[in-house]
């Protein structure tokens, strides 16, 4: 793959960059780097030390921003390319190779300036404070992986005590994420890691002990500094992370994963149930990770959301404003996510036109078709889709469909891509043997398919026997099937009304909601949301939040900003106010043809203002139990005369 050239001036800009000795007047640091064996990009070390009643986690971060400043031409470049690019034999660096690889990065014995964020663990693993400040270090070593597991198991190495302590508080920090419900940064049942976004690592990662102690103390340090700058209400590019409608509740994933068991099954069913991690300045929370408050701080030479916040905690350190307004945040934010896509797209494009011959070799050699795995069948089956070159491979296609060896993704092309009736029909046949993948299949097509909505429930009863059905909308017009589907749990029960949505656009019998049969009042609900609908479709049901028990340690707040989001209220109003126990939040939303009020106190600003928001959900979900129907009708129709 190509690379992009830096523009000669930028060059310039960074070969003058220099050290002053008011660099060295901070607080010198001690740290070592971990990272691959051919790495020179180090943006990050860490240390450990023992206390009394735990231990103290640093991170010591090149304090990129020191340098690259807002507004000048290293900062136009990476705000261009937005991240650092690797590929098999090479990268394409967010920052010139001259402060990338060398002025800024940390390496070995050389003096860098850096900036630590210290936690302070208790015995449990729970973080008792928190100092981020700038510093100074010079590496006392740079591991690769291999060699630090290797230094972790010999006791001639002077590092030996200082890494076995890292990897029992990583080990630590793990197991208390998983026992929160953390998916992110998890093995899988089996053995599989997936990153802090829910999705899987490559082959290549995760093997090492150190890989684990690496990404724990990340994530301490994301969280900390994500926390830190929330206290302070202070905009930042947070790190948001959403599942889809499809998503079961957070306890029962890891069941499903040990039910799958498969590898493909496991990764398919991720991509379905979870949305793209997404960057913006208000707080949504993390879901992959099970927090409130996320952020990427630790990676600057590499990430622009990086360097970003590191100017925002620096002006935070030094009593100066915000250099970002919040919508200079969501422009960024925005910006990053398109740049990745454009990226993923080129990628995708360069892979397929490589893997375009090796698709015809395979295509013209049907006893070779046995041999491929369920990967590069996948693969195989796109590709013939998209060539019209279907028939091929029908035979093996079959073959693996009876012998339930396609991924829920192959279920998706054949079903919504193929146009083959006979197939779509055999498909279905097995659905109805595998009812859990047919909703599944449906949020692909939701997520792939452009003129697709998303996926939408109505739903019967409050007490078996259960009633629902799909609703989706598909160029604007909201399909769905005639009868709804029925079943003693609620959950089978919108498995099947999927599966009753598949027979029916096979067989061209999906009709507008109008025409679904008479039946019992409805109550519409939905997993999320409400999604943007067409102007005759009903309602919008009852979003999430206004249905389901509030339990401690929730981000309320931004369950509340999101509500307000989703019905076009005013975003609620915090007030802060100091007192002795520490921080007062005040909250008010006028919604209903009223004014609701919350109040919360706690240490933390942050805390306080989601005891605050959480007064407020719980006023609303009285009103919502009472009659929804009624009073979000009469809202909606202040919103349209407005």
């Amino acid at each position: 793959m190509t690379t992009l050239q830096f523009p000669t001036q930028a060059i310039a800009q960074a070969k003058a960059v220099t050290f002053t000795d008011k660099l060295w007047q901070r607080p010198q640091v001690v740290g070592i780097t971990i990272d691959g064996p051919n790495s020179r990009d180090l943006d990050d070390a860490i240390w450990i030390e023992s206390t009394p009643t735990g231990a103290i986690v640093s991170v010591h971060i090149a304090d990129v921003a020191e340098f690259v400043t807002l507004g000048t031409l290293l900062d136009k470049v990476a705000i261009a390319r937005t991240q650092t690019r690797y590929f098999g034999n090479g990268n394409d660096p967010m920052l010139p190779r001259i402060l990338s690889e060398n002025r800024l990065s940390l390496l070995e014995y050389q003096d860098r300036p850096t900036l630590t964020v210290k936690v302070e663990l208790d015995a449990d693993a729970n973080t008792k404070r928190v100092e981020i400040f700038e510093s100074w270090m010079a590496s006392t070593k740079k591991f690769s992986y291999a060699e630090a597991d290797a230094a972790l198991d010999d006791p001639n190495s002077p590092f030996q005590d200082m890494l076995h302590q890292c990897h029992q508080w990583a080990n630590k920090l793990n197991q208390k994420r998983a026992s929160t419900g953390a998916i992110g940064g998890i093995a899988t049942p089996t053995g599989e890691w997936l990153d802090e976004n829910g999705a899987f690592l490559t082959a290549n990662e995760g093997k090492y002990n150190c890989h684990v102690l690496i990404q724990e103390f990340m994530i301490l340090a994301n969280i900390a500094v994500a926390e830190w700058m929330a206290d302070q209400d202070t905009p930042a590019l947070y790190r948001n992370h959403t599942a889809r409608a499809i998503a079961p509740e957070r306890d029962g994933m890891y069941q499903v994963f040990l039910t799958l068991g498969s590898e493909a099954a496991i990764r398919q069913r991720l991509k379905s149930w979870l949305n793209r991690a997404e960057y913006g300045p208000t707080l949504i929370g993390h879901f992959a990770l099970n927090l409130p408050a996320y952020c990427h701080f630790t990676s600057p030479i590499r990430r622009l959301a990086d360097l970003v916040n590191h100017r925002i905690v620096k002006a935070l350190l030094h009593g100066k404003e915000n250099p970002y307004s919040k919508a200079d945040l969501e422009q960024l934010g925005k910006h990053i996510h398109n740049v990745t896509l454009e990226n993923e797209e080129s990628s995708n494009q360069f892979f397929k036109e490589k893997h375009k011959v090796i698709y015809q070799t395979q295509i013209q050699n049907p006893k070779a078709l046995e041999d491929l795995s369920a990967k590069e069948f996948s693969r195989l089956l796109k590709y013939a889709i998209e060539a019209e070159n279907f028939e091929a491979i029908s035979s093996e296609l079959v073959s693996r469909l009876a012998a339930g060896k396609l991924q829920v993704s192959d279920l998706y092309l054949l079903l919504f891509k193929s146009n083959d009736k006979t197939i779509q029909h055999q498909v279905y046949q097995y659905l109805e043997q595998n009812v859990q993948d047919a909703p599944s299949a449906i949020a692909i097509a939701s997520q792939q398919e452009e003129n697709w909505g998303s996926v939408e429930y109505l739903e019967q009863g409050e007490v078996s026997p259960f009633r629902a059905w799909v609703d989706i909308a598909i160029d604007d017009t909201v399909l769905t099937t005639i009868h709804p589907a029925e079943h003693t749990r609620k959950q089978d029960c919108r498995h099947h009304a999927c599966l009753m949505w598949v027979k029916a656009y096979i067989d061209d019998a999906l009709v507008s909601p109008n025409k679904r049969a008479a039946s019992l009042r409805l109550s519409p609900t939905s997993i999320n949301a409400p999604i943007a609908q067409s102007k005759t479709q009903r309602i919008p049901p009852l979003p999430s939040v206004l249905a389901k028990t509030l339990k401690d340690g929730q981000p309320f707040a931004s369950m509340l900003n999101n509500l307000c989001q989703a019905l076009h209220w005013d975003t609620p109003e915090y007030k802060f106010s100091e007192v002795e126990d520490g921080f007062k939040c005040d909250a008010q939303i006028y919604a209903l043809d009223e004014r609701l009020t919350g109040s919360g106190i706690a240490t933390k600003k942050q805390n306080a203002k989601n005891r605050a928001a959480k007064q407020i959900l719980e006023q609303l979900q009285q009103r919502a139990s009472q009659e929804w129907g009624d009073w979000y009708a009469g809202s909606r129709q202040e919103r349209q005369s407005a």
